[in-house]
C-alpha cells in the first residue's frame, strides 16, 4: 500500500511540474477582478453585463439555468459580439436592468 500512494505521489508530482493546463478550474472559490477580489459559490456562473465598462453589472447565474431559452439567447449575443475565445468571466452586451427582470422571471418560473 505505501509503494502504491508512492506512485500516486511521484505521478502528481510529475503532472505538476509540467507547464500550465490551457483549462482553468471550474470550482474555485474566490475571483480576481482587476484588484477586486469576488466569491464565486459552487453551481454559479459568473457574468459581466452591461455595454461598457462603466455600465457593467456582475451577475451570478445558477448553472442549471445556463440551458434556458432566454440566456442561451444572450449567451449566443455574447460569443457574436466577442467570439467563443473569451478569458475569464463571461461578457454579455446588455442592458443590465433588463437582465435583472430575466432573470427574476427564470426564479419565479422555477418556483
Amino acid at each position: 500500500m505505501k509503494d502504491f500512494i508512492a506512485k500516486i505521489a511521484r505521478k502528481k508530482g510529475e503532472n505538476s511540474s509540467r507547464s500550465l493546463s490551457r483549462y482553468s478550474r471550474l470550482s474555485c472559490d474566490i475571483a480576481r477582478d482587476g484588484d477586486a477580489r469576488h466569491e464565486i459559490r459552487r453551481g454559479y456562473v459568473p457574468v459581466m453585463v452591461g455595454f461598457s465598462e462603466e455600465q457593467q453589472e456582475r451577475f451570478m447565474v445558477p448553472c442549471g439555468w445556463m440551458n434556458h431559452p432566454c440566456i442561451v439567447e444572450l449567451l449566443q449575443l455574447s460569443a457574436n459580439e466577442f467570439g467563443y475565445q473569451q478569458q475569464g468571466v463571461i461578457h454579455i452586451p446588455y442592458e443590465p436592468s433588463h437582465f435583472r427582470v430575466i432573470m427574476e422571471n427564470i426564479s419565479s418560473s422555477k418556483k
